[in-house]
């Protein structure tokens, strides 16, 4: 097997397989995608964030996560799911505007990211942590979503997750173009690829082409509202123009010169998906 991946085995503290088969190689590929970077050190902003808010922790099915409430408790539920690699405090810039339009506001952080309890996750993963946590919390009203977040957001509505509607922030088209970008990377060979993507659905719980966007799309199952730089070098523009083409009720707002991340904390997007919360 190729260096590359080899040097990602030993950075994330992974074993080579002992036997030299397609699937050995590509369940190692597996859990290399499945786990997230370590956590990075929270600048001072989104420490500020999280300053006003309530800690506290959601239990789920993978574990006690990490939970940060703000607003009154009787007020309705708005949810912000991060992303990959991401943590709460990253849609922090979120939090007090939606309290003064009115709602009670939840982030957490996904297993195996900040500071939750986990080694891996994906999105069906954190799909479930959403609806988990709206089954508890009780009165949700929207859930905002950056990236992994987002597509998790989505995919939520298709297990029984029913918002008035979704703020979907740089979202990525769909799961199998990621695990694909991976094989690439990677340079797997085919045998090791066709391997690979069989062990990454089957670790997921879901097949490829159900964590699509088209597929909630076409079901259409509340307004949503899609925020996306058309320059974003991680998540494709070309693919929310064409999820959003299919959703009824879908609108898409092109944000230039904000990228991936600084997006969260612009303030004339973060105005947009207030109203947006506020008017459904």
């Amino acid at each position: 097997m190729n260096t590359r991946l080899r040097e990602a085995a030993a950075r994330a503290g992974l074993t080579l397989p002992v036997a030299d088969t397609p699937e050995a190689w590509a369940e190692l590929v597996v859990d290399i995608f499945l786990r997230p970077p370590p956590p990075t050190r929270i600048p001072l902003r989104e420490n500020n964030y999280l300053a006003t808010a309530k800690r506290g922790l959601a239990p789920t099915r993978w574990g006690e996560l990490a939970q940060w409430t703000w607003g009154a408790s009787d007020a309705p539920l708005v949810i912000l799911a991060h992303g990959w690699a991401g943590r709460a405090a990253q849609l922090g810039a979120l939090a007090e505007p939606l309290v003064a339009a009115g709602f009670r506001v939840v982030a957490f952080d996904a297993p195996a990211h900040g500071e939750s309890p986990g080694r891996e996750a994906h999105v069906p993963m954190l799909a479930e942590c959403i609806l988990e946590i709206a089954t508890q919390q009780g009165g949700l009203r929207a859930v905002i979503g950056h990236s992994a977040g987002a597509a998790s957001a989505a995919l939520a509505t298709l297990m029984g997750l029913e918002p008035r509607g979704l703020v979907l922030i740089a979202p990525p088209l769909s799961h199998r173009r990621r695990v694909e970008r991976v094989a690439d990377k990677f340079e797997l060979a085919p045998e090791v690829r066709t391997a690979f993507f069989a062990a990454a659905e089957r670790r997921g719980g879901w097949k490829d082409a159900d964590v699509d966007m088209r597929v909630v799309a076409r079901r259409a199952p509340c307004p949503a509202l899609v925020l996306h730089d058309p320059d974003d070098d991680y998540t494709d523009y070309a693919g929310s123009e064409e999820f959003t083409a299919l959703w009824r009720g879908a609108r898409l707002v092109p944000c230039p010169g904000r990228g991936h991340l600084r997006i969260l904390s612009t303030p004339e997007v973060v105005a947009e998906a207030v109203r947006f919360v506020a008017a459904l």
